[in-house]
């Protein structure tokens, strides 16, 4: 038979059960929690530090960030005080000297507008200068005149001449050539009596080698 005695002592060992089974409960719930947050977290990482590095903060467990790190400014690099390399490339060379510009032509002197005064200068060899005596003007005017008659080269054999070239080709002492007043000359293409005649008519006087091809032309 139930009796309100008979059933206490019942529900005080029903609530001693319940609440050891709460709290069995209660710690495989927070054993499971624990043990997925673990799973979630993953390992911690730690900065690794440069050998050598100064550390600040030990005692609260802190460490320097490392240079180039977010937040702090890096360490200016040294300035390079190095002078640049020299330049070893060798030097331009040189243009070659160029030749000077010739210098021009001496003008000619001209005994007249046809003949050149070195055409009368004596031909030794070398016993004179080459103008023993000037030419007469009036012998250079009539030879000029000559020329421009034939109208055709005239070719002066033998102009004025020094005492040992005029007895080299055996002239007589009292010879014209010695003071520049005879030549002997020829006209190529032209008969020695046609060049003699024509040298008779502009007043010269004259004498012809019809063997040797010439006329000896002067003036008195």
């Amino acid at each position: 038979m139930w009796t309100k005695s008979s059933a206490r002592p019942r529900c005080k060992a029903l609530m001693k059960h319940q609440k050891i089974r709460m709290a069995i409960l209660l710690t495989a719930a927070v054993t499971g929690v624990l043990f997925l947050t673990s799973l979630t977290a993953g390992p911690v990482r730690q900065t690794p530090i440069a050998p050598g590095q100064a550390q600040t903060g030990q005692a609260g467990g802190q460490t320097e960030a490392p240079p180039g790190a977010p937040g702090q400014a890096s360490p200016e690099a040294p300035a390079d005080t190095t002078d640049p390399p020299a330049d070893t490339a060798p030097p331009p060379e040189a243009p070659p000297d160029s030749p000077p510009p010739e210098a021009p032509p001496a003008q000619e002197l001209m005994a007249s507008e046809h003949f050149a005064l070195w055409e009368y200068a004596c031909d030794c060899a070398g016993d004179c200068d080459g103008y023993p005596h000037s030419m007469e003007p009036e012998l250079l005017e009539k030879v000029e005149a000559l020329r421009t008659g034939l109208g055709r080269p005239v070719i002066i054999t033998s102009g004025v001449r020094c005492e040992a070239r005029n007895e080299e080709v055996g002239g007589v002492s009292w010879s014209f050539h010695k003071r520049g007043a005879a030549a002997d000359l020829y006209c190529p293409g032209v008969s020695v009596g046609e060049v003699a005649a024509a040298a008779q008519a502009v007043g010269l006087n004259i004498l012809p080698h019809y063997s040797e091809g010439y006329v000896h032309v002067e003036i008195t």
